[in-house]
């Protein structure tokens, strides 16, 4: 690779944009295999020149580890690169590849794993990839120019997934409403207004959406609502069965359930098609990997770290950027006749992993065992550290019926998970107060990590 052919400042991946809104790659994930992995190679080689004819922090990164750029020819060299972790985000400015009068939108994320939000910088060109990519996405599930889509995600407060939604709908030529992060009553009200027929939110919203409904003298199967995009939290356990929140949202709606997966950093989204038989990477927007503890490539079908290359961005590009997300890829040829690798439902975060009675469980997979069952309202779970080391799991939960028995609870977790972490009953509002500090954070608050703290204060006795 010969980075002194450097064109001009964006000109490589403007160009690149622009051949995604002339629909020059929409067929790749139909494509056979070797085609893939040429053009794959010649937008990642594109990609690669743009990026550090730019990006100060990594010219200096490759500098440092005299990285031999004359090696890396196709796709299959990439692991000759570094890996980029959430920590080196933290500088924006290093990271920057274009003329700061360039960038006309700065999104945060919802730092969720951490306490700081990464700033990222946007310039047109990313945010018509971004249309691009959510067009690709909705047409994935069937949704066309005739449907109207409820977004249920927040355009304000820097949110880029609200914006992804909205972007991608109107370049459908869909029609958009813009709910936002309201109440269950205003998003009730919306779905009877606007006669929508798809609502993108995450599963928990869609929930107490239709329990409104149900509470209020209406029937969320008669609203007209043929499909549910579930964002933020899980839908699918590791085998892709429907998890019982999902289940009980088809029954409540009527209405199929697409999965979908994506992040800030990426700005690129995993989404279902048809068959729902996992999240469809865009060759021509994403190159994947799945790397094991060892930040090695896992064998096929292994669980592992999801690490992204974004192709096509111009304000902050990345390399190999560690997600912290755990699933794995399927290779095999989907249904719906499209021949680019699929991603597994995500199991959880990687520093989120727990070692409970010699069993790795996720927080999520807790949780997933409860939602959907009329008799779980909402709950959290703390991670803490016993004496000897070893982890110990607290589960808080609030009942539908406060004053019914519990039993239930160890039961099924028991058969769904193997083990059983401790249980709290607390109420509803206890819960509540808990889970959604949206002054804080974006997102529901399911999992509170006390591990550490443990840890320092057994040190310091």
């Amino acid at each position: 690779m010969d980075t002194k052919k450097n064109k001009d400042k964006c000109g490589l991946n403007h160009c690149l944009v622009k051949d995604f809104s002339a629909g020059k790659y929409a067929d790749l994930q139909f494509a056979n295999p070797d085609k893939i992995k040429k053009i794959q190679t010649q937008l990642f080689l594109q990609h690669l020149e743009y990026t550090l004819g730019q990006s100060s922090f990594y010219k200096d990164l490759y500098t440092r580890k005299k990285i031999d750029l004359a090696r890396i020819q196709s796709i299959d060299d990439i692991g000759l690169l570094p890996l980029t972790h959430k920590e080196d985000l933290l500088n924006t400015n290093d990271l920057l590849c274009t003329d700061k009068k360039e960038i006309v939108d700065i999104c945060l994320t919802s730092a969720t794993s951490s306490a700081t939000p990464t700033l990222i910088p946007q310039t047109s060109s990313d945010l018509s990839r971004l249309a691009y990519n959510e067009e690709l996405a909705f047409s994935m599930t069937g949704i066309n120019e005739t449907d109207t889509i409820l977004v249920c995600a927040a355009l304000d407060r820097c949110f880029m997934a609200g914006m992804a939604y909205f972007l991608g709908g109107t370049k459908l030529s869909a029609t958009m409403v813009r709910a936002g992060s309201g109440s269950p009553a205003q998003h009730w009200e919306l779905i009877k207004l606007t006669k929508a027929t798809v609502i993108v939110g995450v599963p928990s919203l869609m929930y107490k959406i239709g329990q409104y409904g149900r509470q209020n003298h209406g029937d969320p199967k008669d609203c007209g609502v043929k499909r549910l995009i579930a964002i933020g939290e899980p839908t699918k356990d590791e085998t892709l069965r429907l998890l019982p929140i999902a289940r009980e949202l088809e029954t409540m709606w009527k209405a199929k359930i697409y999965s979908t997966y994506a992040s800030s950093e990426m700005a690129t989204t995993f989404c279902e098609c048809e068959a729902r038989s996992g999240g469809h990477t865009r060759p021509e927007l994403i190159i994947v990997e799945i790397l094991g503890d060892d930040d090695q490539p896992v064998k096929p079908g292994e669980k592992g770290e999801i690490v992204v290359t974004p192709l096509g961005i111009t304000g902050m590009p990345l390399i190999r950027f560690k997600t912290g997300d755990i699933s794995y890829m399927i290779q095999e040829k989907c249904p719906c006749k499209r021949t680019s690798p699929r991603l597994a439902p995500v199991l959880g975060r990687k520093n989120q992993m727990l070692k409970y009675k010699g069993t790795t469980i996720f927080p999520n997979a807790v949780l997933a065992a409860l939602e959907g069952d009329k008799r779980f309202y909402n709950g959290y779970i703390e991670a803490k550290k016993n004496s000897d080391g070893t982890d110990r799991i607290i589960l808080y939960t609030a009942l539908a019926q406060e004053d019914e028995p519990d039993t239930w609870i160890r039961e099924v977790l028991q058969a769904k998970l193997r083990v059983v972490p401790e249980i709290r009953l607390i109420t509803r509002q206890e819960a509540d107060k808990k889970v959604y500090q949206f002054d804080k954070k974006r997102k529901r608050m399911t999992f509170f990590d006390l591990r550490k703290k443990d840890f320092l204060r057994m040190n310091r006795r």
